[in-house]
Parts: C-alpha cells; structure tokens; sequence
C-alpha cells in the first residue's frame, strides 16, 4: 500500500502529523497503514457481533483499542468515531453504540480512500 500523495482532508486524516510521529519514514508510514487497516477490517465485524450481543465490555476494550491505533496515525475522524462508540459501550446504549459503529465504518472507508486515493 502506497500512501496518497495528494491533499488529504484534514478531518479525515492528518498524513503530515502521522508521518511525523513515524520518524518522517513514508515507508514506516506505509506499513503502519497497512497494518491498522488490516487490523481494523478484522475489528469490525467483531464490534457488530458484541454489538449484537450486548457484550458490551469487549466492545469497549475494542473501541478502545481502536481509538489508540487511529491517534497514534493522526487518523481523527477514526480516533473521534471510537471514542464515541466506546462511550456508548461504557453506558450500554445500544442505539448509540449502533450509530457510531456505523460512522467508524464510513469513517474508514473515507481513511481508505484517502491513502489510495
């Protein structure tokens, strides 16, 4: 995966403060978007399924988890979309936790195509 090399909005998704968090290595970069991708698509449908099964405490360990991979790439709508979906997982509202799950979703398609784009 190469990362973009254009403009990127910036709601979506910091490169410049991720590149600089990664010793300003665009290969480093690279691969650390790569892995949280990946990562990422795996964490997804297991957030539904706790979801589904109002096994709230492992979706906030997820939510969280995820929260921390997406600051630590500057990725911000990704880092806000988790917090508040671990947010709603803390209180067990489901309804809430079910709309953030789905801004997370579109939030990481927009990050997607923001890298290849």
């Amino acid at each position: 995966m190469s990362v973009n090399q254009g403009k990127a909005d910036l709601s979506v998704w910091d490169k410049e403060e991720a590149l600089s968090r990664l010793m300003d290595s665009p290969a480093l970069l690279d691969e650390a978007c790569r892995i949280f991708v990946e990562e990422s698509e795996q964490q997804l449908p297991m957030m539904e399924r706790q979801l589904a099964e109002a096994n709230y405490a492992d979706l906030v360990r997820e939510a969280h988890k995820m929260k921390g991979s997406a600051s630590n790439l500057a990725a911000l709508e990704l880092y806000q979309n988790a917090l508040t979906l671990e947010q709603a997982a803390k209180q067990e509202d489901a309804d809430q936790a079910t709309a953030a799950l789905a801004s997370l979703k579109e939030g990481l398609a927009r990050f997607c195509a923001q890298l290849t784009g």
